[in-house]
């Protein structure tokens, strides 16, 4: 029998080594930042006494988004992914959420699909390589204050995200950068992974020469590290500006939404990550 339940602090190390199988680079920190978001806003579904997969979501206002969706590989196809969707789902609809938002990997997009999900457009991985040929950078660190990073957010993207970007302020204080020039015009976040690599996002900016500037300061700035971002393919000018600075493409997935659709991708040049948008 299959059991769906609130996932506790005692999960996280299973939720970790699912990740870990995935190669997605989680942290521990990751899990609780989520669960300290919404308590009750993370799923494992247990068999027979054990944990047999997971599913995360964070909510922004009336908008949320659904990611971790793992399943343990032995227990595939028994219909344990779609019941913890279904329970997401259910309990974000309780929650009055107008709008949800995954990264579904290809191969499950089909059964997205069938749940009621839409494609909306391609969410690229780009990767950038050491470089210790890039120019050192005096700034390490942003000095505006979290309100006005958090408002500014709002402004760019219309949505609610005080909670999430409060918290990882906080946790990264030393790797959030900006564009300051008499008025804040972009930041971003730069986040240790797993995986020993470092992932870039958010990054939200006015626009396209702001974002240069702050990805040359970011990428000197880390030239010794491998450094990944997620975009959306959209916003072509953020493509054309991490390749041109030397970024490969890795395995893309697809950016699905449920309800209403709402456009945010003007000024979003990185996203946070693949499981919470």
């Amino acid at each position: 029998m299959i059991q769906i339940k609130t996932m506790k602090h005692s999960d996280i190390e299973f939720a970790i080594s699912l990740t870990d199988i995935e190669q997605w680079g989680h942290l521990e920190i990751d899990f609780r930042r989520l669960l300290h978001l919404d308590p009750k806003g993370c799923f494992a579904a247990w068999q027979d006494g054990n944990r047999v997969g997971i599913a995360t979501t964070v909510s922004y206002g009336d908008y949320a988004f659904l990611g971790n969706i793992i399943v343990k590989k032995e227990k595939r196809g028994a219909s344990i992914g779609p019941r913890l969707i279904q329970h997401a789902i259910n309990y974000l609809d309780e929650k009055g959420i107008k709008t949800i938002e995954l990264d579904g990997v290809f191969p499950a997009v089909a059964m997205y699909r069938y749940m009621g999900f839409r494609d909306k457009y391609r969410s690229l991985r780009l990767f950038h390589e050491p470089d210790r040929s890039l120019a050192s950078e005096n700034t390490t660190s942003c000095a505006a204050p979290i309100d006005d990073l958090i408002s500014f957010d709002h402004e760019q993207t219309g949505i609610q995200r005080s909670g999430m970007l409060h918290r990882l302020i906080q946790e990264f204080p030393n790797h959030t950068f900006c564009v300051d020039k008499e008025r804040l015009q972009a930041y971003a976040i730069v986040r240790e992974r797993a995986t020993r690599t470092l992932a870039i996002g958010p990054l939200v900016a006015e626009g396209p020469n702001v974002c240069d500037i702050l990805l040359s300061t970011i990428l000197a700035t880390f030239k010794n590290k491998c450094t990944t971002i997620g975009v959306p393919e959209i916003n072509t000018s953020a493509v054309e500006i991490l390749l041109r600075k030397g970024f490969r493409c890795g395995a893309p997935s697809m950016r699905m939404y449920r309800g209403p659709k709402i456009d945010y991708e003007r000024h979003v040049y990185g996203i946070v990550s693949a499981d919470v948008g």
